[in-house]
């Protein structure tokens, strides 16, 4: 029930789709509930885990990187019965009157949003520099950041790989060939055939111009001299194999943070709650629900 590029025959040795449909959604990542909000006329998918905490004084709003959905932090589901995770996928499309950042921020602050007057931000990669412009820019209504791969300051990042994102993008039939190739890049080759299919899948709903316009903002992010403004408990989660953050990137977001704290993953890569779960949600549950120190505990 796969698509096929014109002029290719499947192979009879490949049983899962180079490039999945939108409507495809690997097995693994179909257990959470979906809502759909109207935010200042744009529609945001908000995932969640059923039968999750309902406690909102420990709401993770948690937001997904570059072209991914919130979907993709479904293997998150161990902390949902202690924590009440939202997973935010901002809108498809920006309108001209905004950057892609600014209009996150708009939509993420706004009433229609009915997020809790304060709560934690979890976001990784493009989300982490979401998080860290909106705790910036309204510091009353966080009170923690978990930044997974952060972006801050693109003289850290590395261009090649973030051109690389633009290939999922490119026309069939070359989408077919490039597009497993730039899941790797951002998951490593320990991230799960399903956790490659959930990121293909999802960056194809965003046209071109779009995915463009947020690459110019990860570009143009340089927000390392104003970390030291940011007064919230903070941990910085980085992969060490990370190809496309390299891990001084993260530490130079923690050095900057006040009190912030840095994880090492040494073996994953770009999105370790995706390939490495288990070590990802053990940190971020220490952090976040330390009797003694955890913001949300």
């Amino acid at each position: 029930m796969h698509d096929t590029p014109p002029g290719l025959s499947p192979s009879p040795r490949r049983q899962a789709p180079l490039v999945p449909r939108v409507e495809d959604v690997p097995a693994s990542y179909t257990h959470l509930d979906c809502e759909v909000r109207e935010v200042r006329g744009a529609q945001v998918r908000l995932f969640t885990f059923p039968g999750g905490s309902a406690d909102p004084e420990r709401t993770v709003v948690c937001l997904p990187g570059l072209g991914a959905s919130g979907r993709s932090f479904a293997p998150m589901a161990p902390l949902a019965d202690a924590l009440r995770l939202r997973l935010w996928t901002p809108p498809l499309h920006t309108p001209a009157t905004h950057t892609p950042l600014a209009w996150n921020l708009e939509v993420l602050a706004h009433a229609e949003a009915r997020l809790p007057p304060r709560f934690a931000l979890l976001g990784s990669s493009y989300g982490s520099l979401v998080s860290i412009a909106f705790a910036l820019a309204h510091p009353e209504r966080v009170k923690a950041l978990v930044l997974v791969s952060p972006v801050a300051c693109v003289r850290r990042a590395r261009r090649l790989a973030v051109t690389l994102s633009t290939l999922v993008r490119t026309p069939r039939p070359l989408a077919y060939v490039f597009a497993p190739t730039v899941a790797r890049v951002l998951g490593g080759g320990e991230l799960p055939a399903e956790g490659r299919a959930e990121i293909v899948r999802e960056a194809r709903r965003l046209t071109p111009v779009e995915l463009a316009r947020r690459l110019r903002d990860v570009l143009a992010a340089d927000y390392l001299p104003r970390l030291r403004e940011l007064r919230v408990p903070t941990l910085v989660v980085q992969g060490g194999r990370d190809l496309l953050v390299p891990s001084r990137a993260a530490r130079d977001v923690a050095e900057h943070v006040p009190g912030a704290r840095l994880a090492l993953l040494p073996e994953a890569s770009h999105l370790p709650y995706m390939s490495h779960p288990a070590s990802f949600n053990a940190c971020v549950r220490d952090f976040l629900l330390d009797p003694g120190t955890g913001p949300l505990a």
